[in-house]
């Protein structure tokens, strides 16, 4: 039983691991290319801005260009607002007298120090719920 749901899990994750590689391959690719087609561009600008203005002056442009072109590309990253993390649900109550419940149908089978360790874990739980209702009424 084990060894089919392990094969239908590697089936399913060879799928999807084949639907993302092509794409991800050719978009690898494409941003390849693209990357050539600027770096000619600013070839051809600093030749053409050597031409004009010195080679000194022309590495200068064309550093502020590529510098430009970066921030621009970058101001969603930096400007895009964030939004707000979803709060946390409230801790439910209902849950206390549940391990209350469980804690004392077993406390006949726990020894002297796991019963003293299940009191400071409860004493704690206890501690951090009084907290977060106190928090709740401000």
């Amino acid at each position: 039983m084990v060894d089919d749901i392990a094969a239908v899990a590697r089936e399913r994750a060879k799928a999807a691991v084949g639907r993302i590689a092509r794409p991800a391959a050719l978009g690898m690719v494409a941003g390849l290319f693209f990357l050539f087609a600027v770096a000619s561009l600013f070839y051809a600008l600093f030749f053409w801005l050597e031409t004009l203005y010195g080679p000194p002056i022309a590495a200068l442009i064309v550093a502020a260009v590529a510098l430009v072109l970066g921030l621009l590309a970058a101001a969603p990253l930096m400007i895009g607002r964030r939004r707000p993390e979803p709060a946390a649900p409230p801790p439910s109550v209902a849950t206390l007298p549940e391990v209350v419940s469980l804690l004392a149908q077993s406390a006949s089978s726990l020894g002297p120090k796991q019963s003293a360790l299940t009191a400071v874990v409860l004493a704690v739980a206890l501690g951090f719920m009084a907290r977060g209702s106190a928090r709740r009424k401000n």
